[in-house]
């Protein structure tokens, strides 16, 4: 494998994680706003996947 394609690989890989943790970022605000006007957290849940402590957490702010 060339030096180049392993720096292209490497670039694209720290794109693609500084994508992630935006996305990621951008979700977690989203079930804390989501949270504030009262859905309830079973919902959130169904909505995203996640598991309910992992909601509680994002919730509270001990998870970004």
């Amino acid at each position: 494998m060339e030096l180049k394609h392993l720096k292209e690989l490497a670039r694209r890989h720290a794109l693609r994680t500084d994508a992630y943790e935006a996305s990621r970022k951008e979700l977690a605000e989203a079930i804390r706003e989501t949270a504030g006007e009262g859905v309830r957290q079973v919902d959130i849940v169904t909505a995203t996947g996640y598991t309910r402590e992992q909601i509680r957490r994002i919730v509270a702010g001990r998870t970004r």
